[in-house]
């Protein structure tokens, strides 16, 4: 082991095999996000075992249960914030800059639409105890570098509870706080977002500046109560002030908070389902919690629709601006079976674009006192630590577990015990000193790999709860669309066959298919076998030999890491999808007919609250010795209809059982 990485990397060979398991193992030197797992016994693989076992509702069907989310920050076009935003750009854009905000504030002025049903998909996944997203196929998360870099949120500065340091700045305090108690304030004192903006905007005022930062700040998700706090004013005043401020930290954390409550309120849900209560859920959600879904959009190739192209002066977050979200029957199934579409290192193709160090060819960098800013941006990124939030809550920040986002291996994660401290001690952690003498940074176009042992240790995780995965999945309503033009899958590569996966998804503009309409089974491709075959070892003649794969574009998909599921199901899952297609609220029962999908229009808002037509899934028609086609269930005998009714209450009952152990 090198120990001149030992604080943060750890360095050693070790035999290393492919994430997506095409590979053989490779004996070659790699390096680790610390602290590692000693061995595999213990807690680190109950908490994989404990987050898996969660109850969720069995249908994803989010539209039809009584659950509201309230997403308080959503960003979306209000002209007189824009307005204020450019009024006070030509005075205070330099100043911005400085301390690292210019990007984030100019992202304000972006639209985003909002898919509810894929953040909902994404909370499910959640683990509160790691602060992880865990899918059947591997373990992610949003990190430092994501708020860097798609915020645009500077993870280095001083704390967010830093003092008010002179007598001036606290008078201006006190302005900002008299302000909120006006009379014409409403809401017992507290200022809306859009009265606060009113008020100040234009005004001439000498508190403008800090009054207009105190809203950014709000709408960052530094506020507890969704209104303009005045727990924002000392960080608003220090920022006016060309002081710059940590605010990565308080955006993860508020991040990571809303969806450890979002995750929490799915799983009473599940309960409350189970029970037959219909009582309606609500949640509200403070953090900026779009950058879930542009997480997901720029990580999930099969899930990302066509990015707007933009200028160089443009903030990154304006590549979504007003984008429609692909159209997706099933995000829970997408996110299941997206193993050959996740992008570990979305951001290196845009090295250029951001502040961030990528260097093209691996790195050892010598460190000495005066460190360039975009080194220690990046370390911080990589370091486990504590981050201090809003109001100093503090969560658990642990890259380790997904060290293949930042270009690293992967190894069987340690145990990072619960912190106990003060919120000084708790940024003193995580500014601590760097130790080591010398960083290495992987290549740009560099992608980690697993060891051995991670890849039997994840595996065996999950299979542990092998037989609640396909019960998520198959109890889901199932659409069969058009192909490509060219009859390919949308996310096939050139020159592949279609149904390399089954991701349930729709098309670009409505072009783009997801499934070919014979022969595609979503539910066997999420069966047992996928989960085994996913982390297997087999035979490739493409395996690493000094560690370091030749610099290729990330998008470029070489065939043995496009692996055929078609093959992978099992009788067991492929009865579990009978069961779940009868009980789809959708299917139509027509005895020994043959069933095909009906095409329904059914009426959903879009994120602007526009109806758009929707295609449901399922048609019936008669065999073709009856020669004609029925819709629904005319001219169905209705003593058959009342006898597969009952069947069908049994066989409810049954997945309940299975799914929840409830009797």
């Amino acid at each position: 082991m090198d120990e001149s990485l030992s604080s943060i990397m750890e360095v050693r060979e070790d035999f290393m095999v492919s994430p997506v398991g095409d590979s053989k193992p490779a004996l070659r030197s790699a390096y680790f996000l610390k602290p590692l797992a000693k061995s595999l016994e213990g807690p680190v693989s109950e908490v994989l075992s404990t987050s898996m076992t969660m109850p969720l509702p069995p249908v994803f069907e989010p539209k039809e249960w009584p659950l509201v989310v309230h997403f308080s920050w959503w960003l979306r076009v209000n002209w007189k914030w824009v307005e204020w935003v450019d009024a006070l750009r030509d005075r205070y854009e330099s100043v911005w800059k400085k301390v690292g905000i210019f990007e984030a504030i100019m992202s304000t002025k972006c639209s985003l639409v909002k898919d509810q049903n894929l953040c909902i998909a994404v909370a499910e996944k959640w683990c509160p105890e790691t602060n992880t997203i865990l899918f059947p196929w591997g373990e992610a998360t949003i990190t430092l570098e994501d708020v860097m870099v798609l915020g645009g949120y500077p993870v280095v500065g001083d704390p967010i509870f830093t003092t008010l340091q002179s007598q001036e700045m606290r008078e201006v305090e006190e302005k900002l706080i008299l302000a909120r108690k006006e009379p014409w304030k409403k809401n017992k004192g507290k200022a809306s977002l859009s009265v606060w903006i009113d008020r100040f905007c234009n005004s001439g005022s000498e508190i403008e500046h800090e009054a207009f930062l105190a809203t950014w700040l709000s709408m960052a998700g530094l506020s507890p109560n969704g209104c303009v706090s005045k727990l924002a004013f000392p960080i608003a005043i220090n920022l006016a002030r060309g002081n710059p401020m940590a605010l990565g930290p308080p955006v993860l954390a508020s991040i990571y908070q809303d969806l450890s409550l979002l995750k929490k309120t799915i799983v009473g849900l599940a309960k409350k389902l189970l029970l037959g209560d219909n009582l309606e859920l609500e949640v509200t959600l403070r953090s900026p919690f779009y950058l879930v879904q542009i997480w997901v959009w720029e990580r999930f190739k099969n899930l990302q629709p066509q990015p707007s192209l933009i200028n160089p002066e443009n903030s990154w977050l304006y590549r979504w601006h007003k984008v429609k979200p692909l159209k997706i029957d099933n995000a829970r199934l997408a996110l299941d079976s997206a193993m050959n579409h996740f992008r570990w290192r979305p951001y290196v193709q845009y090295a250029g674009r951001f502040k961030v160090f990528y260097p093209e060819n691996e790195t050892l960098v010598p460190l000495g006192k005066d460190l360039d800013k975009e080194l220690v941006s990046f370390v911080t990124c990589l370091r486990v630590s504590v981050l201090v939030g809003i109001e100093s809550t503090v969560e658990k920040y642990m890259p380790h577990r997904v060290a293949m986002q930042f270009g690293m291996d992967q190894d069987v994660p340690g145990c990072v015990p619960r912190f106990h401290g003060s919120k000084e001690f708790a940024w003193k952690n995580y500014c601590r000193p760097i130790s080591a003498t010398k960083l290495y940074f992987p290549a740009r176009l560099f992608e980690g790999d697993v060891t051995t042992r991670y890849a039997k240790w994840f595996s065996e995780s999950v299979l542990l709860n092998q037989h609640d995965f396909p019960k998520n999945i198959v109890q889901s309503k199932r659409s069969l669309r058009s192909l490509h033009e060219n009859g390919n899958d949308a996310d096939v590569p050139p020159g592949f066959a279609p149904k390399l996966g089954a991701t349930m998804y729709s098309g670009k503009s409505g072009n783009v298919a997801s499934n070919a309409t014979k022969g595609n089974s979503d539910a066997n491709n999420a069966s047992s076998g996928f989960l085994l075959k996913r982390l297997k070892t087999v035979p490739s003649g493409n395996s690493a030999q000094d560690g370091f794969k030749d610099n290729e574009n990330i998008d470029a998909e070489a065939p043995t890491r496009c692996k055929n599921l078609s093959d992978q199901s099992s009788s067991a899952s492929t009865a579990d999808y009978e069961n779940a297609k009868r009980i789809s609220p959708q299917a139509k029962l027509v005895g020994k007919d043959t069933v095909e999908p009906l095409l329904l229009e059914e009426d959903t808002e879009d994120a602007n609250g526009s109806k758009e037509a929707r295609m449901s899934s399922e048609r019936v028609s008669l065999s073709a010795t009856q020669g004609e086609s029925y819709n629904c269930v005319s001219g169905m005998n209705v003593k058959d209809l009342e006898e597969r009714i009952k069947r069908l209450k049994t066989v409810i009952k049954k997945l309940k059982i299975e799914k929840f152990g409830h009797r």
